[in-house]
């Protein structure tokens, strides 16, 4: 559960897939389109293709079973997410090129307006995350930390591996929450497994909370839920290995 590879080269999916989405739109309108076609239809069609390139080539793979490593924090798994703030920055470029070049009334401009920044916002906050390294999940003495919220251990009722083998989730069912807290593959450069039995430990243990940070507590911790696993066989199961 260390911080994610960053292979430089992983950036450029930020970068490609708006700039592709534009030059090629540009291409098809100036050269492709009908006279009098909508002035967006090119871009969603250039659109469509890279996001669906991008999509197949970064998140449709399958991918092996990650490993269960000591430690405190888990990290998107950095091409994935760095593809991801790419298809959002594409995406919301096509509504700005909509809101700037489309004749459709200055209500519909400002309202694509709103659309178009709501998401290059969203895309420069994923953005931001990926430079500062922000884990996905991260626990603390105090609680675990998912997508940016803060649950405490008091709260978390219990853990859970849900799902089928194609598509598992961890589930948190938190106290107060209709629905339960979501951690699918993609989230996480490790397995959901061992995060399930390491969350789980830490709630029926109240007493080993403290230790939570420390580089002896994760190396203890880890052997025994590996060792408790190997013992039963490496079932999964939808609850928390027991473990002492």
């Amino acid at each position: 559960m260390s911080a994610p590879r960053r292979n430089p080269s992983n950036w450029l999916w930020v970068a490609v897939p708006p700039g592709v989405t534009l030059l090629a739109g540009a291409l098809l309108l100036a050269l492709a389109a009908p006279e009098g076609s909508p002035v967006l239809a090119p871009f969603v069609l250039a659109n469509a293709v890279v996001h669906g390139t991008n999509f197949a080539v970064n998140e449709l793979r399958r991918r092996d079973e990650a490993p269960a490593r000591p430690g405190w924090e888990l990290h998107r798994p950095f091409r994935e997410a760095c593809a991801r703030v790419g298809r959002v920055f594409a995406v919301g470029s096509v509504v700005l090129v909509w809101a700037l070049l489309a004749d459709a009334g200055p209500v519909v401009a400002v309202l694509a307006l709103g659309g178009a920044a709501a998401m290059y916002v969203s895309g420069a906050r994923g953005l931001l995350r990926l430079v500062r390294g922000t884990p996905s999940v991260r626990l603390t003495g105090d609680g675990v930390w998912v997508g940016g919220r803060s649950y405490t251990w008091s709260s978390i009722e219990r853990v859970e591996l849900n799902g089928d083998r194609a598509h598992p989730r961890v589930d948190l069912l938190v106290a107060g929450r209709s629905r339960p807290v979501t951690v699918r593959p993609e989230d996480v450069d490790g397995s959901l497994l061992f995060l399930m039995d390491l969350i789980g430990y830490y709630v029926a243990h109240p007493e080993r909370r403290a230790a939570v940070g420390e580089p002896g507590e994760a190396v203890r911790v880890h052997a025994l839920l590996l060792g408790a696993r190997l013992s039963a066989g490496l079932t999964g199961g939808p609850t928390p290995i027991a473990a002492a």
